[in-house]
């Protein structure tokens, strides 16, 4: 099954995509679940969960702006109150969450072996790609890819949509059944990434 875990919905100020509209497209496009993630914000990711049925998974999430870098929390019920890097991580756990690294070049938490051994997963695939230092979409995966293994994080393809024609451009398939199924398979893995056309990744980023 395909999943894009990382979808922003209206409920973020850079974005204007409706939760039921995210699930049509998602669905639409094949994948069987998506993580409804909006900046310090969990209320599209709960609302999401009214489109949800046996057939597709909504994940609730947010994405909160650390002075280090962006951190994902997935299969969240609550919303996160703190914006210190350790903080998050613990209070997304405490909540048993997912903690993810998101674009992980994007910040410099990828350089903070302290913090980066504390969490579950990471993006080594993002359809808003920073190119960093000349690499390609690929080579910045193959890279990921050795810090998702260094540090046993479960690697992770998201788009990062802020709009409807970026859902999908980056997934992971992984088998999972319902919404507790996946949170398990995200934890203990394993995944396949997969992403689209590279070069409509969008460059900029939020």
């Amino acid at each position: 099954m395909e999943f894009d875990l990382h979808i922003h919905s209206r409920f973020s100020f850079d974005s204007r995509n409706d939760p039921d509209e995210i699930v049509r497209v998602a669905r639409k496009r094949g994948l069987k679940g998506v993580g409804i993630v909006d900046h310090g914000s969990l209320e599209g990711g709960l609302l999401g969960l009214r489109y949800a049925d046996d057939d597709f998974i909504v994940v609730p999430g947010m994405e909160v702006t650390t002075m280090y870098g962006d951190i994902l929390g997935l299969f969240l019920h609550g919303p996160i109150e703190t914006v210190e890097p350790l903080k998050v991580i613990e209070e997304i756990k405490a909540q048993g969450g997912v903690a993810v690294l998101p674009h992980p070049y994007f910040g410099s938490l990828i350089s903070k072996p302290h913090l980066l051994e504390k969490f579950d997963a990471i993006e080594v695939c993002s359809g808003r790609h920073q190119m960093d230092a000349g690499m390609s979409v690929e080579e910045a995966k193959s890279r990921l890819e050795e810090t998702a293994k260094e540090y046993d994080l479960t690697p992770l393809g998201s788009s990062d949509a802020h709009r409807y024609d970026e859902i999908g451009m980056a997934t992971t398939v992984i088998p999972a059944e319902t919404l507790e199924d996946l949170r398990s398979a995200v934890l203990s893995g394993p995944t396949v990434v997969k992403y689209r056309d590279a070069s409509k990744f969008k460059q900029w980023l939020f």
